[in-house]
């Protein structure tokens, strides 16, 4: 792979640095020669050092493949800090699932509330990233039990750290009655997320679409897992 091959790979669509775990040994070994350790290039590549493994390597690994100098093996590890921490901040900032609240349970539903269209309604929305979820709660005016979508709404944001989520369970909300039966309507699934050390124990709802509640529980339970053995330190 030519020099200039391997630093466009680095780079994804964008034109920014791609996933450095991603990287190949020649692409890691031009990146260090960019930064004034180029005479280390060829030793990465014979020892098939690539980005996904470079964070391994210890002081002694570093004498062992032909790094002698004492402060070029200082510069060689700080740059593999600094990029692992970069790698970890785009994992926390890279979004796995967008959605929003179900609001209604059919159109007829809607169109009362929102007399007609003439009320837009602002849903609340959900954003799933790697170590924690982002909940944007938005609540209509209401008069006693009913929604004044027209009187305006007020929200507020929440960002659950997934590292501390205690229980995820699902429900099912049935349509009322009158509208399964004038009005085909469908239910709603509600996720419940619960911590025993976020906010007092504060639960959090995701009100969703009749049939999503599961598989989007399953992608929360697996990121709480993640989340939860990096905070213990076992995830590799």
């Amino acid at each position: 792979m030519s020099q200039s091959t391997a630093y466009h790979s680095m780079r994804d669509k964008n034109g920014e640095m791609s996933e450095f775990h991603t990287w190949s040994s020649e692409q890691l070994g031009l990146f260090f020669r960019n930064k004034g350790l180029g005479e280390y290039s060829d030793l990465l590549r014979k020892h098939k050092i690539t980005g996904q493994l470079a964070p391994l390597l210890e002081d002694s690994d570093l004498k062992e493949i032909g790094i002698y100098v004492v402060g070029d093996r200082l510069m060689f590890k700080r740059h593999l800090k600094e990029l692992s921490r970069r790698d970890r901040f785009n994992s926390r900032m890279e979004i796995l699932w967008n959605g929003e609240e179900q609001v209604f349970f059919s159109n007829v539903d809607r169109s009362f509330f929102t007399c007609w269209g003439m009320c837009p309604v602002d849903p609340s929305t959900y954003s799933l990233r790697t170590n924690h979820l982002r909940v944007k709660k938005v609540q209509p005016v209401r008069c006693g039990p009913v929604r004044l979508w027209c009187c305006g709404t007020y929200h507020h944001s929440n960002n659950i750290d997934l590292s501390k989520v205690d229980d995820v369970d699902v429900y099912g909300i049935p349509a009322p009655c009158v509208q399964r039966s004038c009005c085909c309507a469908r239910g709603k699934d509600r996720i419940d997320i619960e911590s025993r050390f976020e906010n007092g124990g504060e639960k959090i709802s995701l009100i969703l679409e009749q049939g999503k509640g599961d598989e989007v529980a399953a992608m929360i339970l697996n990121q709480v897992e993640e989340s939860q053995q990096m905070d213990r330190g076992t995830s590799f």
